[in-house]
């Protein structure tokens, strides 16, 4: 109520449907169950695309996905989903948010054990994952590069790759420190805490990973 009051106050309400996502997106997800996050982030798009924000019409569908993702959603739906916002970013000239996006498509792909045909786009002319996070590092586009090695890193503690997860942890810490707080930041966090008290069980430098782990709780708190 009070933001629709600010911006109505300042003739800004186009504004709203950005204010929108980034209040599910930092606030609501500490306060309510993070499935009722969903229908939410899922309005913000067609509120955005009323008020001609394509920037962020995009942004809250491809939320929406790793949302339906991230709270344990029906894999198939969500693939579903990730396809079509994957041939409105194309339509909408998105190419860059479509490479962010492609590695939550592929991740859902191999969560529910199908072929990775995420990036399977004759728009593009990058043919994996592989080659985009290549990219991505070597052109400074840090968000996509980031995004890419937390989900690695989810994916990897899904699916028990205790060795893989902890190189992508690796990788990660070279990058993060040029990145703010973003969503998926986040989920990173949650997921290295996990991985490392867990490394902490089994591994000979116990006491690394569990500063790590402890580093992780600590963060949460301070959030």
């Amino acid at each position: 109520r009070t933001t629709r009051l600010i911006l109505g106050r300042f003739n800004a309400s186009e504004m709203y449907p950005k204010i929108r996502l980034l209040q599910c997106s930092f606030l609501t997800c500490w306060k309510e169950p993070f499935q009722s996050l969903t229908d939410s982030i899922s309005q913000c798009h067609q509120q955005a695309l009323r008020v001609g924000d394509i920037e962020y019409a995009v942004f809250s569908s491809h939320m929406h996905c790793q949302v339906m993702m991230l709270s344990g959603s029906h894999l198939a739906v969500a693939n579903k989903l990730c396809d079509v916002l994957s041939k409105e970013m194309i339509r909408l000239n998105q190419v860059q948010s479509l490479l962010e996006h492609s590695s939550i498509h592929n991740m859902v792909l191999q969560l529910a054990g199908g072929d990775d045909t995420a990036f399977d786009f004759p728009e593009i002319s990058f043919k994996s994952e592989d080659e985009v996070l290549d990219e991505a590092e070597s052109s400074g586009k840090i968000v996509i590069a980031n995004s890419i090695y937390t989900n690695r890193v989810m994916r990897a503690f899904f699916f028990r790759n205790y060795n893989y997860a902890k190189d992508m942890t690796k990788k990660y810490a070279a990058l993060v420190g040029n990145e703010s707080l973003r969503f998926q930041t986040i989920f990173y966090v949650f997921y290295e805490g996990l991985l490392a008290f867990r490394l902490a069980r089994t591994e000979a430098d116990r006491e690394h990973w569990r500063l790590i782990g402890q580093k992780s709780i600590n963060t949460y708190q301070t959030w």
